[in-house]
């Protein structure tokens, strides 16, 4: 795997880290305030899931190459835009440009798919999901750091890594997807994302994995969106007390995906540990979800090492079941069909969590959590038969396109 393929991973989650710490302040000067904050960010992935599927089916057809680089040159502009700033519109316009191209994570998934065979392709699956939690490790530091002169210079620093980056990847990175293997059209109802979505669920596997995916998604992020809030409220904890906590969860999913997961997955099947990891997750959501009731604040750190131990098997295994039931030419469409329902997930997880707090109970996000998993764990399981048959109907014809001729 070329190094630019886990750098480019890296930084779809970097930027995030990154802007995280200091979008309150950057909004601000032009009268925003938390609402817009959170509108922004459910913008953004509103954005994503608009582009996300097209950009897979461009790729298909294209090349994986062609569209990486375009995605890394559509955000220099959309960040310096935001940098810039001026006004609350043109933090908008260059936040949504900025979201509209970022394909990053499917385009890499989609470029390693492609280079690899499916008997080890969730093990690469596993190290660009790592170089992804780094991001969020890495991103908040180099924040902290570069913002003491002023809260834009963290900006100017993700543009010069952007254009470091888009160079890079022109010179270094090849084409993984041979011209033999690429769609051999691009009709337009591919680029209608609301098509492109009906068209990839007619797979029956694919309706019940990307199904589970989401409810498990919309829940990925309740820690980092509704946690602090929770620790803040019933301790009056700061957010230099908060940090080490989700600090040390990054570092547990980063171990997990580089040194637990390929282990693993010498012995088990990829839908079998995604069951495992759900039901791991579930557990430490039950526990968190007790906090409020006893305030035993030992319940948050262990729900949360339960949930790190969970949360990377379900994320890569279920990628890589969904990639190894479908053939080559159709690599890009589900990667990017998957990163579409990542971020339906994030514009209605944060939503839906907090309505849960302010609402219900302070537990409630995380009784809901629980069940959420449960579902998505059920769904897995009716999936198995399925993946069954398709794993062997492409691991038949990989073994035919292989076969010297």
């Amino acid at each position: 795997m070329p190094p630019f393929i886990l750098f480019a991973a890296f930084l779809s989650t970097f930027y995030i880290g990154l802007i995280g710490p200091i979008l309150p302040a950057l909004v601000e000067q032009y009268g925003g305030n938390a609402f817009i904050i959170g509108l922004m960010f459910s913008s953004y992935s509103f954005a994503q899931f608009l582009s996300a599927p097209s950009l897979g089916a461009i790729s298909d057809r294209y090349g994986r190459r062609v569209v990486m680089l375009v995605s890394l040159c559509s955000a220099v502009l959309g960040f310096s835009m935001f940098a810039i700033g001026g006004a609350l519109w043109v933090l908008f316009v260059g936040w949504m440009i900025a979201g509209v191209s970022d394909c990053w994570i499917s385009t890499a998934f989609a470029y390693v798919a492609d280079t690899t065979k499916s008997n080890v392709r969730t093990r690469y699956f596993a190290f660009l999901t790592a170089a992804i939690a780094s991001g969020f490790i890495i991103g908040p530091a180099t924040s902290g750091f570069f913002s003491r002169s002023s809260p834009a210079t963290p900006l100017y620093v993700l543009i010069a890594v952007l254009v470091f980056a888009a160079i890079w990847g022109y010179f270094s990175m090849p084409e993984s997807l041979l011209p033999a293997q690429r769609a051999t059209e691009l009709p337009l109802s591919h680029l209608n994302p609301l098509t492109q979505a009906r068209d990839i669920l007619q797979f029956p596997q694919l309706r019940l994995l990307l199904l589970s995916y989401l409810l498990f998604w919309t829940i990925v992020i309740v820690p980092s969106s509704n946690l602090p809030s929770l620790l803040s409220d019933r301790l009056n904890w700061t957010p230099e007390q908060i940090s080490p906590l989700l600090v040390t969860f990054g570092i547990i999913v980063v171990l997990m995906q580089l040194v637990a997961l390929p282990l693993l997955l010498r012995r088990f099947q990829e839908i079998r540990l995604a069951i495992a990891g759900g039901s791991i997750a579930g557990l430490g959501f039950f526990l968190i979800g007790l906090f409020p009731v006893t305030g035993a604040l030992q319940l948050v750190y262990g729900g949360m090492v339960v949930y790190a131990l969970g949360q990377p098997l379900v994320q890569t295994c279920l990628t890589g079941a969904m990639s190894k039931s479908m053939s080559a030419d159709l690599q890009g469409r589900v990667q990017g069909s998957i990163a579409a329902v990542m971020a339906l997930a994030q514009v209605i997880g944060p939503l839906w969590a907090g309505w849960l707090y302010q609402a219900v109970s302070q537990s409630a996000p995380y009784w809901s959590a629980t069940v959420q998993v449960l579902i998505s764990v059920a769904i897995m399981i009716v999936a198995i038969p399925k993946l069954k048959r398709l794993n062997q109907k492409n691991r038949a014809m990989e073994d035919e396109l292989n076969q010297p001729h």
